[in-house]
């Protein structure tokens, strides 16, 4: 591949597979990397994750910047060499911080405390080279972000993750047309491309559904990520509205207050949480078979649902499942044995993810991916990542419309290669 132009642009991974994502962008003197993910389960041998790949790739950098905290985007921080910069989001620092910490990773914890971070719609200039501003996005995860980069005159939008159906989704059309405008290339994920059969719910559809679960069944325990800050709000609102108990243990709790300290809104103030030490206490069990409850739980809560279950059993106790029906149903790579072993602990009273609308993805739906493209007009092209390989743009309406980059290409003094 021969280089003619001024600038690079290099998906390193990504454009063949969901998740493990790592783009570069660089001119003369100047570069920076957006996201260093891991591979996700059941993709394959990682061949980037060594300490010589990650040092291949990040050597000459002048920053690494994630767009969020998932691992399949961030999962590679503790193998960059000390001297480069990474960013991420204030809220997403903490997050990572409190995870790590709870699972007793003080050096990974000690990294990320280093990390630098931005704000949206904050400027962050390399070297006078490039500019790369933050804009918000809403995603399964709490804190996440696209990045507009300005470099040699010529504008690219990174979308990272994001979707228009959380319940801030809706202000992502305004954020294109008024603050990112038209870009010069766009690249974009497309992680539905090959889910396009998938219901894409509304949170708060979602909120509904949990209301309703909860007028039906009295102990309800709520399987679902637990920084997933849409998917938990709905969980608390629908409390709320029940007027059941929202339960959760201390490392949840903790996640809620990083929460509460980080949003503005009101709409996502956790202020009714009971934070459950003992749920066999007179005075707690009193409480809470009184009210009812939804407990939040997580994969490694097989023993406490368990015991729980024991001591609240004066009516059935219900599951939501809140999460990709992948974990418990999918390839042998993808299937989690803790899901599974909870599942089961409920026989048939469950309130099964996508399939009973108690789940919904993370990411943009077809439609999603065509406003972002319409709203932003790439006059270069698109470049699709996070993807299935067997996916394209191409076979979707504005394919006519733009270019769709899928291979190594020079355009416009740009060089462009995908790996």
């Amino acid at each position: 591949f021969n280089r003619f132009g001024n600038m690079n642009i290099t998906i390193h991974r990504g454009a063949h597979q969901i998740g493990g994502c790592i783009t570069e962008i660089s001119t003369d003197g100047a570069k920076i990397i957006i996201d260093l993910g891991s591979n996700l389960p059941g993709v394959g041998v990682d061949d980037m994750a060594t300490d010589e790949a990650i040092a291949r790739i990040t050597h000459d950098a002048d920053g690494i910047f994630y767009t969020h905290y998932h691992g399949d985007h961030v999962g590679l921080f503790n193998k960059v060499p000390s001297h480069i910069p990474q960013y991420i989001g204030k809220g997403a620092k903490e997050v990572m911080i409190r995870k790590h910490e709870a699972l007793h990773q003080s050096e990974e914890v000690e990294i990320i405390s280093k990390f630098k971070t931005y704000v949206a719609k904050s400027p962050i200039n390399i070297k006078g080279k490039i500019s790369i501003t933050p804009y918000y996005v809403s995603h399964s995860a709490f804190d996440a972000y696209m990045f507009k980069i300005e470099i040699e005159g010529k504008t690219i939008l990174h979308t990272g993750d994001f979707r228009a159906h959380g319940y801030t989704g809706h202000v992502l059309e305004r954020v294109l047309r008024y603050y990112v405008k038209q870009v010069d290339i766009l690249i974009t994920e497309g992680t539905m491309l090959g889910r396009k059969n998938e219901t894409v719910l509304l949170e708060s559809d979602i909120e509904n559904n949990v209301v309703e679960a909860l007028r039906k069944s009295k102990y309800v325990y709520a399987l679902c990520s637990s920084t997933d800050i849409d998917r938990i709000r709905a969980l608390h609102n629908a409390c709320k509205v029940t007027r059941r108990t929202f339960v959760c243990d201390s490392y949840q709790y903790s996640v809620l207050d990083i929460f509460n300290k980080y949003t503005l809104s009101e709409r996502y103030k956790f202020n009714r949480v009971f934070k459950l030490i003992n749920y066999k206490t007179k005075n707690v069990y009193q409480k809470l078979s009184h009210t009812g409850f939804l407990v939040m739980v997580r994969p490694s809560s097989y023993s406490r649902i368990k015991r729980m279950m024991c001591t609240y059993n004066d009516q059935p106790s219900a599951l939501i499942y809140s999460m990709w029906q992948g974990y418990h149903n999918g390839t042998p790579e993808q299937i989690n044995k803790d899901i599974v072993k909870i599942r089961q602990l409920f026989g048939g009273n469950i309130y099964d993810g996508t399939r009973d609308e108690f789940h919904t993805s993370g990411h943009a739906s077809v439609e999603t991916l065509q406003m972002v493209c319409r709203c932003v007009k790439p006059r270069l092209g698109i470049v699709p990542i996070h993807k299935d390989a067997n996916t394209s743009f191409k076979n979707l309406p504005i394919a006519d419309d733009y270019c769709i980059i899928e291979s190594d290409v020079v355009i416009d003094n740009i060089n462009i290669r995908v790996r």
